[in-house]
């Protein structure tokens, strides 16, 4: 996919990424020219990255001239991959993140003019991802992963509002004190399909899946499996409404919008 990324987690990437999440494939990026930047050279700052921490990181980018915005970024592992295909970006990309572990990949696709605001990006484990989608945008999401081998996908075209937080666990662990089994599921990877809205201080913890073009209400607590097409709401969030989905005009759905969600044949398939 791009340089850096070790064949095992470039293969757990593209078992993740179906057509369901986004149009990024193994030869996405395959004609391209990359930079290569080591975090702590000024190339990176110039770019808008400031790493620290005792750990390393190779940061990839597709334009070592275009601002990504303004990221800070702590690394306690080795041998992590931060890629960004800034090549359109306007450099509207702001964050504080933590990696803790080592192999770890953070993939940001094209977001071009979006507007993406990470204030905590927590990685705790090692051979971990979070893959970020073309277009994909948030007004204030903070994103903690639990667990080897644990990863978060957020879909092409996400809306996601101000306040989101997206956990792959519960959190400590509760037991059963009769029988001290542990009660609480283990991490889970999280997929947010395309074309998803998630309203303003909605919560997934343990979230497995959000099918394309749902919607989850303000204030919402997700766990578990949503599907495709429906508007969630409440604590915990059920289906109130199914059939529908949004558009980013505030006066309806665009044709691109209706292929993205499978309520229209793609022209190209």
């Amino acid at each position: 996919m791009v340089p850096g990324i070790s064949s095992d987690m470039e293969e757990r990437l593209l078992a993740t990424l179906d057509r369901s999440v986004t149009d990024v494939t193994a030869d996405t990026f395959a004609d391209l020219d990359f930079a290569l930047l080591n975090g702590a050279d000024d190339e990176a700052r110039l770019l808008g990255i400031e790493m620290r921490g005792p750990g390393e990181a190779t940061i990839v980018v597709t334009d070592r001239t275009r601002p990504i915005g303004r990221l800070s970024i702590e690394v306690g592992g080795r041998d992590n991959l931060l890629f960004f295909d800034n090549r359109a970006w306007s450099g509207n990309c702001f964050g504080n993140m933590r990696v803790l572990g080592s192999d770890c990949v953070l993939f940001f696709n094209d977001i071009a003019d979006a507007y993406v605001a990470l204030p905590d990006v927590y990685m705790r484990s090692s051979q971990q991802f979070l893959f970020w989608g073309r277009g994909a945008s948030a007004v204030g999401c903070s994103i903690e992963l639990e667990g080897t081998g644990q990863g978060i996908a957020i879909g092409d075209d996400a809306l996601i509002s101000s306040g989101v937080w997206i956990r792959n666990y519960d959190m400590h662990a509760m037991h059963d004190l009769d029988t001290g089994l542990r009660i609480t599921r283990p991490p889970v990877d999280t997929i947010i399909e395309r074309h998803v809205w998630l309203g303003q201080d909605a919560m997934l913890l343990n979230c497995e899946r959000i099918g394309m073009g749902s919607i989850i209400g303000a204030r919402a607590l997700v766990k578990g499996v949503l599907p495709p097409r429906v508007v969630a709401a409440g604590t915990p969030a059920r289906i109130i409404r199914e059939r529908v989905s949004w558009g980013r005009d505030t006066y309806g759905m665009t044709g691109a919008e209706r292929i993205a969600i499978g309520l229209a044949e793609h022209p190209g398939r």
